[in-house]
């Protein structure tokens, strides 16, 4: 073969290799989300610190491996706005920012569940009707007895999400009640016949075991009236808030108004 045409066979060869990978850039172009997520990935691995979901302490991966780790005061294990800013999607940076806000506020005290605390939510029909729950954090409530907690609720297989759920702690038998928002279907036949037991607009009421304290049960219930996205339940002397939606600040504070406005006399 001639030098000439090795030289133009060379050069026809690198054109296509050079059209190919223009090509290939095309069709696989990174849209600017997905190079936003890099980046972001990118920082998040270069982070020399990770964090315990449960007592909010930072430690190194070193520590973590080792198991020797000092944990930071519960109260000052607050995640800096840089960190925050570093996470991908704006529910992960709004749930931060809520954590935020209950470690740093004077209204809430991290505190552990006791294991009777547990066997009790483990009794619920709130939670009970989930597949499985578990939970990140827990907040002792100072204006009122009772708690914070941050379940997480799975739906099936590799799929939950964080909610927000208050626990009033009361000295009156409430019996058992679960109250949901209504379905469209529950909506029409309530225009025939409304027999709930419970009256809060636009939520089903279910009757597990009725109380002589009927009124008080429906006093307490005035105030949520006009909120959506709850579920609602009362089990003996215990009440029982959950958001329905994923950890949000939006949703803590609506639930918050409420309860930091109720008598103690209950």
């Amino acid at each position: 073969m001639e030098i000439g045409e090795i030289v133009f066979y060379v050069a026809i060869g690198s054109a296509v290799i050079y059209q190919a990978s223009r090509l290939y850039k095309f069709i696989f172009k990174e849209t600017e989300d997905q190079q936003e997520y890099e980046s972001k990935l990118k920082e998040s691995l270069a982070d020399e610190y990770i964090y315990d979901p449960e007592t909010g302490a930072r430690m190194t991966l070193e520590q973590a491996q080792s198991g020797h780790w000092i944990a930071h005061n519960n109260e000052s294990c607050i995640m800096s706005e840089k960190e925050i800013d570093s996470l991908y999607t704006e529910e992960e940076k709004d749930a931060y920012r809520t954590i935020n806000y209950l470690i740093s506020s004077k209204k809430y005290k991290r505190q552990k569940l006791t294991s009777e605390e547990v066997n009790c939510l483990e009794k619920t029909k709130i939670l009970g009707k989930y597949k499985d729950w578990s939970y990140s954090d827990s907040f002792g409530i100072k204006y009122y007895n009772g708690i914070l907690l941050i379940p997480s609720v799975s739906y099936g297989d590799n799929d939950s999400e964080s909610q927000a759920m208050f626990w009033l702690k009361l000295n009156t038998d409430l019996g058992h009640y679960y109250l949901r928002e209504k379905s469209s279907v529950e909506k029409l036949f309530d225009l025939i016949r409304n027999d709930d037991e419970l009256r809060l607009a636009n939520y089903e009421s279910f009757t597990f075991k009725r109380t002589e304290n009927l009124i008080v049960v429906n006093d307490l219930l005035k105030n949520f009236e006009g909120l959506k996205g709850l579920e609602i339940e009362f089990m003996n002397n215990n009440v029982f808030i959950k958001n329905t939606k994923v950890f949000n600040y939006k949703d803590v504070k609506k639930i918050e108004d409420v309860l930091i406005n109720l008598p103690n006399d209950y």
